[in-house]
């Protein structure tokens, strides 16, 4: 006798799907949250969706990295102590924000 459970692969898709899409999406809010600390929500959540995943991670600790130097008594960001991962994931920050300016 055989048993077949296609709902069971469907389920572990969908279990997947919902693992992934969800890490990604936390990635995003935590973008957007830190993106906000200098630019309007509107504006974060339009550059979020531009930049390419395989630059967010990078483009969200170089952003960390800008936000802290423009705090009180923060230091001017030099690129010198940033990763080239981390200039190019602000170049992308960048590009984005050129485009979703109003």
């Amino acid at each position: 006798m055989r048993l077949d459970f296609p709902a069971f692969g469907t389920g572990l898709a969908l279990s997947f799907a919902l693992v992934t899409g969800g890490a990604a999406l936390a990635q995003n809010d935590e973008f957007v949250k830190v993106c906000m600390a200098t630019t309007p929500q509107k504006t974060c959540e339009c550059i979020s969706s531009k930049i390419p995943a395989d630059k967010r991670q990078d483009a969200l600790e170089g952003l960390r990295r800008s936000n802290k130097a423009m705090e009180p008594g923060g230091n001017l960001l030099d690129p010198s102590n940033l990763t080239q991962a981390q200039m190019l994931g602000l170049d992308a920050v960048v590009l984005a924000q050129a485009d979703c300016t109003d």
